[in-house]
Protein backbone atom coordinates (compact mmCIF):
# COMPACT_ATOMS: atom_id res chain seq x y z
CA UNK A 1 0.00 0.00 0.00
CA UNK A 2 2.82 2.37 0.95
CA UNK A 3 4.71 1.45 -2.21
CA UNK A 4 1.64 2.24 -4.31
CA UNK A 5 1.13 5.61 -2.56
CA UNK A 6 4.77 6.60 -3.15
CA UNK A 7 4.44 5.59 -6.77
CA UNK A 8 1.38 7.78 -7.20
CA UNK A 9 3.15 10.71 -5.52
CA UNK A 10 6.13 10.37 -7.86
CA UNK A 11 3.85 10.32 -10.88
CA UNK A 12 2.02 13.42 -9.61
CA UNK A 13 5.28 15.33 -9.07
CA UNK A 14 6.57 14.28 -12.47
CA UNK A 15 3.36 15.57 -14.03
CA UNK A 16 3.88 18.94 -12.42
CA UNK A 17 7.40 19.45 -13.80
CA UNK A 18 6.39 20.00 -17.41
CA UNK A 19 3.81 22.51 -16.22
CA UNK A 20 6.48 24.51 -14.40
CA UNK A 21 8.69 24.44 -17.49
CA UNK A 22 5.80 25.43 -19.70
CA UNK A 23 5.06 28.36 -17.41
CA UNK A 24 8.64 29.62 -17.75
CA UNK A 25 8.63 29.10 -21.50
CA UNK A 26 5.35 30.97 -21.85
CA UNK A 27 7.08 34.29 -21.06
CA UNK A 28 6.57 36.66 -22.68
CA UNK A 29 2.89 36.42 -23.59
CA UNK A 30 2.26 40.09 -24.32
CA UNK A 31 3.77 43.56 -24.77
CA UNK A 32 6.70 44.70 -22.63
CA UNK A 33 7.06 48.33 -21.55
CA UNK A 34 10.51 49.87 -21.21
CA UNK A 35 10.51 53.07 -19.17
CA UNK A 36 13.22 55.59 -20.09
CA UNK A 37 13.09 58.13 -17.22
CA UNK A 38 14.32 61.05 -19.35
CA UNK A 39 12.77 63.31 -22.02
CA UNK A 40 11.81 61.89 -25.39
CA UNK A 41 14.46 62.46 -28.04
CA UNK A 42 17.39 62.38 -25.63
CA UNK A 43 20.09 59.74 -25.87
CA UNK A 44 18.62 57.38 -23.21
CA UNK A 45 15.26 57.40 -24.97
CA UNK A 46 16.90 56.67 -28.33
CA UNK A 47 19.07 53.91 -26.89
CA UNK A 48 15.99 52.24 -25.43
CA UNK A 49 14.20 52.39 -28.79
CA UNK A 50 17.09 50.91 -30.79
CA UNK A 51 17.50 48.01 -28.34
CA UNK A 52 13.75 47.48 -27.97
CA UNK A 53 13.19 47.18 -31.71
CA UNK A 54 15.62 44.27 -32.01
CA UNK A 55 14.72 42.63 -28.69
CA UNK A 56 11.03 42.67 -29.67
CA UNK A 57 11.76 40.70 -32.83
CA UNK A 58 13.80 38.20 -30.82
CA UNK A 59 11.15 37.74 -28.10
CA UNK A 60 8.23 37.81 -30.52
CA UNK A 61 6.19 40.44 -28.68
CA UNK A 62 5.81 44.23 -29.03
CA UNK A 63 7.96 46.49 -26.87
CA UNK A 64 6.75 49.96 -25.99
CA UNK A 65 9.31 52.57 -24.93
CA UNK A 66 7.79 55.14 -22.61
CA UNK A 67 9.76 58.34 -22.00
CA UNK A 68 8.80 59.36 -18.48
CA UNK A 69 10.93 62.33 -17.33
CA UNK A 70 10.63 64.23 -14.10
CA UNK A 71 12.21 64.56 -10.69
CA UNK A 72 15.79 63.96 -11.85
CA UNK A 73 14.77 60.59 -13.40
CA UNK A 74 12.99 59.64 -10.18
CA UNK A 75 9.43 59.77 -11.57
CA UNK A 76 9.98 57.08 -14.18
CA UNK A 77 12.18 54.98 -11.92
CA UNK A 78 9.59 55.03 -9.14
CA UNK A 79 6.90 53.82 -11.53
CA UNK A 80 8.99 50.74 -12.36
CA UNK A 81 9.88 50.09 -8.71
CA UNK A 82 6.13 49.96 -8.00
CA UNK A 83 5.23 47.87 -11.05
CA UNK A 84 4.24 44.21 -10.86
CA UNK A 85 7.35 41.99 -10.88
CA UNK A 86 6.08 39.92 -13.79
CA UNK A 87 8.68 40.80 -16.42
CA UNK A 88 6.45 43.14 -18.41
CA UNK A 89 7.91 46.42 -17.14
CA UNK A 90 11.61 47.22 -17.49
CA UNK A 91 13.66 50.32 -16.69
CA UNK A 92 16.52 51.73 -18.74
CA UNK A 93 18.92 52.60 -15.93
CA UNK A 94 21.75 55.12 -16.17
CA UNK A 95 24.20 56.51 -13.64
CA UNK A 96 21.45 58.55 -11.96
CA UNK A 97 19.86 55.23 -10.98
CA UNK A 98 22.53 54.82 -8.29
CA UNK A 99 23.18 58.49 -7.51
CA UNK A 100 19.69 59.99 -7.22
CA UNK A 101 18.84 58.16 -3.96
CA UNK A 102 21.90 59.83 -2.41
CA UNK A 103 21.35 63.30 -3.89
CA UNK A 104 17.57 63.69 -3.77
CA UNK A 105 15.48 63.67 -0.62
CA UNK A 106 12.45 61.46 -0.31
CA UNK A 107 13.37 58.81 -2.88
CA UNK A 108 11.18 55.80 -2.07
CA UNK A 109 13.27 53.11 -3.77
CA UNK A 110 16.74 51.64 -3.41
CA UNK A 111 18.78 50.75 -6.53
CA UNK A 112 19.82 47.44 -5.00
CA UNK A 113 16.83 46.37 -2.88
CA UNK A 114 14.00 47.58 -5.12
CA UNK A 115 15.28 46.19 -8.42
CA UNK A 116 17.09 43.30 -9.98
CA UNK A 117 19.43 43.54 -12.92
CA UNK A 118 18.68 42.11 -16.36
CA UNK A 119 21.70 43.13 -18.42
CA UNK A 120 24.26 45.86 -18.98
CA UNK A 121 23.93 47.29 -22.48
CA UNK A 122 26.50 49.96 -23.24
CA UNK A 123 28.73 52.80 -22.15
CA UNK A 124 28.48 56.34 -23.47
CA UNK A 125 31.31 58.88 -23.79
CA UNK A 126 30.51 62.41 -22.64
CA UNK A 127 32.13 65.48 -24.20
CA UNK A 128 33.13 68.66 -22.39
CA UNK A 129 32.07 71.54 -24.66
CA UNK A 130 31.80 75.32 -24.71
CA UNK A 131 30.00 77.59 -27.17
CA UNK A 132 32.48 78.52 -29.88
CA UNK A 133 31.63 82.17 -29.28
CA UNK A 134 33.48 81.88 -25.96
CA UNK A 135 36.75 81.72 -27.91
CA UNK A 136 38.26 78.89 -25.84
CA UNK A 137 39.78 75.77 -27.38
CA UNK A 138 41.37 73.81 -24.51
CA UNK A 139 40.16 72.62 -21.13
CA UNK A 140 43.13 74.22 -19.38
CA UNK A 141 42.22 77.60 -20.91
CA UNK A 142 38.64 77.18 -19.70
CA UNK A 143 39.87 76.35 -16.20
CA UNK A 144 42.11 79.43 -16.25
CA UNK A 145 39.15 81.62 -17.26
CA UNK A 146 37.00 80.09 -14.53
CA UNK A 147 39.68 80.89 -11.94
CA UNK A 148 39.85 84.46 -13.15
CA UNK A 149 36.04 84.77 -12.90
CA UNK A 150 35.01 82.57 -9.94
CA UNK A 151 31.29 81.78 -9.90
CA UNK A 152 30.56 83.80 -13.05
CA UNK A 153 30.67 80.99 -15.58
CA UNK A 154 27.67 78.68 -15.64
CA UNK A 155 26.94 75.21 -16.97
CA UNK A 156 24.06 73.11 -18.27
CA UNK A 157 22.99 70.71 -15.54
CA UNK A 158 20.50 68.17 -17.02
CA UNK A 159 19.68 66.37 -13.81
CA UNK A 160 21.11 65.81 -10.35
CA UNK A 161 23.23 62.67 -10.30
CA UNK A 162 23.61 62.32 -14.06
CA UNK A 163 27.09 61.65 -15.41
CA UNK A 164 27.05 65.15 -16.96
CA UNK A 165 26.37 66.70 -13.56
CA UNK A 166 28.92 64.60 -11.68
CA UNK A 167 31.63 65.01 -14.30
CA UNK A 168 31.28 68.77 -13.94
CA UNK A 169 31.27 68.60 -10.14
CA UNK A 170 34.40 66.45 -10.11
CA UNK A 171 36.09 68.73 -12.64
CA UNK A 172 35.38 71.70 -10.38
CA UNK A 173 36.88 69.87 -7.42
CA UNK A 174 39.98 68.61 -9.21
CA UNK A 175 40.62 71.90 -11.04
CA UNK A 176 39.80 74.15 -8.09
CA UNK A 177 37.15 76.16 -9.94
CA UNK A 178 33.57 77.23 -9.26
CA UNK A 179 30.84 77.06 -11.91
CA UNK A 180 27.19 78.02 -11.46
CA UNK A 181 24.71 75.22 -12.25
CA UNK A 182 21.67 76.02 -14.41
CA UNK A 183 19.26 73.07 -14.09
CA UNK A 184 17.19 71.73 -16.98
CA UNK A 185 14.82 68.78 -17.26
CA UNK A 186 17.11 66.96 -19.65
CA UNK A 187 19.92 67.98 -21.98
CA UNK A 188 17.74 68.84 -25.04
CA UNK A 189 15.97 71.63 -23.18
CA UNK A 190 19.26 73.36 -22.33
CA UNK A 191 20.78 73.25 -25.80
CA UNK A 192 19.33 76.55 -27.12
CA UNK A 193 20.91 78.50 -24.24
CA UNK A 194 24.23 76.71 -24.73
CA UNK A 195 24.30 77.42 -28.46
CA UNK A 196 23.56 81.13 -27.97
CA UNK A 197 26.29 81.45 -25.34
CA UNK A 198 23.92 82.05 -22.43
CA UNK A 199 25.51 78.95 -20.93
CA UNK A 200 29.29 78.76 -20.74
CA UNK A 201 29.93 75.02 -20.43
CA UNK A 202 28.34 71.60 -20.67
CA UNK A 203 29.13 67.93 -20.50
CA UNK A 204 27.09 66.46 -23.36
CA UNK A 205 26.44 62.97 -24.67
CA UNK A 206 28.59 62.45 -27.75
CA UNK A 207 25.54 62.01 -29.98
CA UNK A 208 24.09 65.32 -28.81
CA UNK A 209 27.34 67.22 -29.26
CA UNK A 210 28.46 65.87 -32.65
CA UNK A 211 26.19 67.88 -35.00
CA UNK A 212 27.10 71.13 -33.29
CA UNK A 213 30.80 70.30 -33.24
CA UNK A 214 30.68 69.65 -36.96
CA UNK A 215 28.92 72.93 -37.77
CA UNK A 216 31.26 74.91 -35.52
CA UNK A 217 28.70 76.12 -32.99
CA UNK A 218 30.34 74.20 -30.15
CA UNK A 219 33.98 73.49 -29.34
CA UNK A 220 35.02 70.20 -27.73
CA UNK A 221 37.58 70.51 -24.94
CA UNK A 222 37.85 66.88 -23.79
CA UNK A 223 36.07 63.54 -24.06
CA UNK A 224 35.16 61.51 -20.98
CA UNK A 225 36.26 58.03 -22.05
CA UNK A 226 39.13 55.63 -21.37
CA UNK A 227 40.58 56.51 -24.79
CA UNK A 228 39.89 58.90 -27.65
CA UNK A 229 36.82 58.16 -29.74
CA UNK A 230 36.87 57.77 -33.50
CA UNK A 231 34.18 60.38 -34.14
CA UNK A 232 36.35 63.18 -32.69
CA UNK A 233 39.91 61.76 -32.80
CA UNK A 234 41.61 65.13 -32.26
CA UNK A 235 39.84 65.74 -28.94
CA UNK A 236 41.90 64.59 -25.91
CA UNK A 237 40.54 62.50 -23.07
CA UNK A 238 40.13 64.11 -19.66
CA UNK A 239 43.30 62.31 -18.60
CA UNK A 240 45.22 63.70 -21.55
CA UNK A 241 43.79 67.14 -20.83
CA UNK A 242 45.23 66.94 -17.32
CA UNK A 243 42.20 65.99 -15.19
CA UNK A 244 42.03 62.17 -14.94
CA UNK A 245 40.34 62.22 -11.52
CA UNK A 246 37.33 64.07 -12.97
CA UNK A 247 36.28 61.18 -15.21
CA UNK A 248 32.84 59.61 -14.68
CA UNK A 249 31.93 56.83 -17.10
CA UNK A 250 28.31 56.81 -18.23
CA UNK A 251 26.57 53.46 -18.72
CA UNK A 252 23.22 51.96 -19.68
CA UNK A 253 21.66 48.87 -18.12
CA UNK A 254 18.23 47.25 -18.08
CA UNK A 255 16.61 46.40 -14.75
CA UNK A 256 13.27 45.07 -13.52
CA UNK A 257 11.33 45.30 -10.25
CA UNK A 258 12.61 43.21 -7.36
CA UNK A 259 11.03 39.74 -7.11
CA UNK A 260 10.87 39.33 -10.88
CA UNK A 261 11.28 35.54 -11.29
CA UNK A 262 14.68 34.11 -12.18
CA UNK A 263 13.38 32.33 -15.26
CA UNK A 264 11.85 35.57 -16.58
CA UNK A 265 15.09 37.49 -16.04
CA UNK A 266 17.02 34.73 -17.82
CA UNK A 267 14.78 35.00 -20.90
CA UNK A 268 15.05 38.79 -20.93
CA UNK A 269 18.83 38.69 -20.45
CA UNK A 270 19.30 36.30 -23.35
CA UNK A 271 17.17 38.44 -25.67
CA UNK A 272 18.95 41.68 -24.74
CA UNK A 273 22.37 40.11 -25.16
CA UNK A 274 21.37 38.85 -28.60
CA UNK A 275 20.02 42.29 -29.48
CA UNK A 276 23.18 44.22 -28.62
CA UNK A 277 25.35 41.61 -30.36
CA UNK A 278 23.61 42.33 -33.65
CA UNK A 279 25.99 44.29 -35.95
CA UNK A 280 23.23 46.63 -37.14
CA UNK A 281 22.26 47.46 -33.55
CA UNK A 282 25.90 48.07 -32.62
CA UNK A 283 26.27 50.49 -35.52
CA UNK A 284 23.03 52.34 -34.75
CA UNK A 285 24.09 52.76 -31.14
CA UNK A 286 27.56 53.89 -32.14
CA UNK A 287 25.92 56.48 -34.40
CA UNK A 288 24.31 57.76 -31.18
CA UNK A 289 27.72 57.90 -29.49
CA UNK A 290 27.01 54.77 -27.45
CA UNK A 291 29.28 51.72 -27.37
CA UNK A 292 27.96 48.21 -26.69
CA UNK A 293 29.53 46.32 -23.78
CA UNK A 294 30.41 42.63 -23.70
CA UNK A 295 27.31 40.49 -23.03
CA UNK A 296 26.80 39.72 -19.35
CA UNK A 297 24.51 37.48 -17.39
CA UNK A 298 22.16 39.08 -14.90
CA UNK A 299 24.43 38.25 -11.97
CA UNK A 300 27.36 40.14 -13.50
CA UNK A 301 25.22 43.21 -14.13
CA UNK A 302 23.82 43.01 -10.62
CA UNK A 303 27.37 43.00 -9.23
CA UNK A 304 28.22 46.04 -11.36
CA UNK A 305 25.21 47.97 -10.09
CA UNK A 306 25.93 47.08 -6.47
CA UNK A 307 29.52 48.23 -6.91
CA UNK A 308 28.43 51.50 -8.53
CA UNK A 309 25.89 52.17 -5.77
CA UNK A 310 28.52 51.73 -3.06
CA UNK A 311 31.16 53.68 -4.97
CA UNK A 312 28.95 56.71 -5.48
CA UNK A 313 27.83 56.83 -1.87
CA UNK A 314 31.48 57.37 -0.99
CA UNK A 315 32.31 59.73 -3.88
CA UNK A 316 29.26 61.94 -3.34
CA UNK A 317 30.08 62.12 0.35
CA UNK A 318 33.56 63.38 -0.51
CA UNK A 319 32.07 66.05 -2.80
CA UNK A 320 29.90 67.34 0.06
CA UNK A 321 26.83 67.47 -2.19
CA UNK A 322 23.76 67.85 -0.02
CA UNK A 323 20.54 66.03 -0.83
CA UNK A 324 18.04 68.39 -2.41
Amino acid sequence: MLKRALSCLMVSCAALLPLAGAHAQAYPKGPITIVAPFPAGGTPDLVARVVAEKAASIMGVPMVVEAKPGGQSITGTTSVANARPDGYTWLLATLSFVTSPVLVKGVSWDPVKSFRAISQLATAPVVAVVPSSLGITTLRDFVAKAKQEPGKLNYLMPGVGTSMHLNTEMLQKSAGIELFAIPYKGTPLGMPALLTGDLSFAMLPLSTALPFLKDGKLTALAVVAPERVSEIPDVPTLKEAGFPEAQVLSWYAMVAPADTPDEVVAVANKALNQAIADPAVKQRLQDLGVYVTQPEDAGQTDAMLRGEAERWKQVLGSLNLEAQ
